[in-house]
């Protein structure tokens, strides 16, 4: 109850905050609209911990590819979905290993704060459905569940359809339960690009 208040505080913060130009922007061109599709390479800092003994807490970090499509409904506002990988994390317990293999599908509001016109620093607050594959010597098994994301980045346009995009996205903890339970906390940075359609 507590993580979903936060986060609904989160979420009309960021809002509110999109929706008030800053200062120096009052004489800046009226606010437009228009779709807009991106793409992303970056990579993935996963966690792996659990309670269980023999095991060991172990991280990895992994090249990862994702796309992304949204609607930016004026110079301080949009809304995007996107779909990534999250990479794979290997762990063992004596001379046995387990295989995690994690991918998300988001919803995100997107808070554009304009410093120039054309930088702006980015905040990223939504919903992904993470989905995670345990395969290996001690379970096989899949998990899914919807967990809240938060983030930050900057944006710049390149041209009047083009801009380069940098970003840092918390995705929260995937949770196996069960005799071998574990928890895989994902982190993601990325770099790139988006068309703008207008």
């Amino acid at each position: 109850m507590r993580t979903s208040v936060s986060f609904l505080g989160a979420f009309l913060g960021l809002s509110l905050f999109a929706l008030q130009p800053p200062v120096h922007a009052a004489g800046a061109t009226s606010a437009e609209s228009y779709w807009y599709l991106g793409g992303d390479l970056g990579y993935a800092r996963d966690k792996f911990t659990t309670s269980r003994p023999g095991w060991a807490t172990d991280s990895a970090n992994n090249a990862t590819l994702g796309v992304r499509g949204g609607y930016q409904f004026n110079r301080f506002l949009s809304v995007e979905g996107g779909l990534g990988s999250l990479g794979e994390i290997e762990t063992k317990v004596g001379n046995r290993k387990d295989k995690f293999s994690l991918g998300a599908a988001s919803l995100n509001v997107v808070g554009h704060w304009p410093l120039t016109d054309r930088l702006a620093l980015l905040g990223i607050a939504g919903l992904s459905y993470e989905s995670g594959r345990r395969r290996g010597d001690v379970e096989s098994t899949s998990k899914s569940k919807s967990l809240l994301n938060l983030g930050v980045g900057v944006s710049y346009d390149v041209t009047d359809n083009w801009r380069v995009r940098a970003q840092y996205i918390d995705y929260g903890k995937l949770e196996w339960k069960g005799n071998n339970n574990a928890t895989i906390k994902s982190q993601q940075f990325t770099v790139g690009v988006d068309y703008k359609f207008r």
